[in-house]
């Protein structure tokens, strides 16, 4: 059977930033349902590619995304590994 280690990753909104080669001319807004449903109201742009570029700086430590979820000004991860 499988072992896992897990790894929880918090970035805020100003990490993201960080990583915007060049703004946008309005900036992108993320809409969430009651039912906690979330999405983008426009895609891709340079905010969506930050945020690509930032999981795949966590994921080239050959760690696995389970779940991503959004709070305001803030981006959390959930990841896996396996244990040997």
């Amino acid at each position: 059977m499988n072992r896992w280690r897990y790894r929880i990753t918090v970035h805020d909104a100003d990490a993201i930033l960080a990583l915007v080669s060049e703004p946008a001319e309005a900036p992108p807004r993320v809409f969430c349902d009651d039912a906690g449903a979330c999405y983008f109201d426009a895609g891709p742009n340079p905010y969506t590619e930050a945020i690509e570029q930032l999981l795949n700086q966590v994921g080239d430590e050959e760690w696995e995304l389970v779940q991503v979820t959004f709070r305001p000004d803030q981006l959390i991860g959930f990841w896996k590994q396996p244990v040997d």
